[in-house]
């Protein structure tokens, strides 16, 4: 297996879990009780981009041809949510310790996603 494949895999499955734990369950997936109506949509809305950008990363194992794009897609996806997250962080306070280290992890990704897109 080469690298590029499997770590498409492995984020296309890790989307695949954290996008259908937080469609079913988005309290449980942001630790948090009390979130309003609006909240709760907003969250299975990114969830259901989430799901679809995972389906799509994984369809792309089986179509070459697509998995710039995919791995692109997740580039995108991990600088926009660490952006935001660090945004928050400085505007709103330090998250808890889960949110500060998916920043963390997130962060590390990047570049291991952009060494996945230049690998052939």
């Amino acid at each position: 297996m080469k690298f590029r494949t499997g770590f498409i895999g492995f984020m296309g499955l890790l989307g695949l879990v954290t996008a259908a734990m937080s469609l079913l369950s988005p309290t449980t997936a942001v630790n948090e009780d009390n979130l309003g109506v609006t909240a709760l949509s907003n969250l299975r809305a990114y969830a259901g981009a989430g799901l679809v950008m995972a389906l799509f990363a994984l369809y792309s194992l089986s179509r070459k041809h697509l998995q710039d794009i995919a791995l692109t897609m997740l580039i995108i996806s991990l600088t926009g949510w660490d952006i935001g997250q660090i945004i928050s962080y400085v505007a709103d306070g330090k998250p808890d310790s889960f949110t500060t280290g998916s920043i963390v992890v997130q962060a590390l990704l990047i570049p291991v996603a952009w060494k996945a897109l230049k690998s052939k």
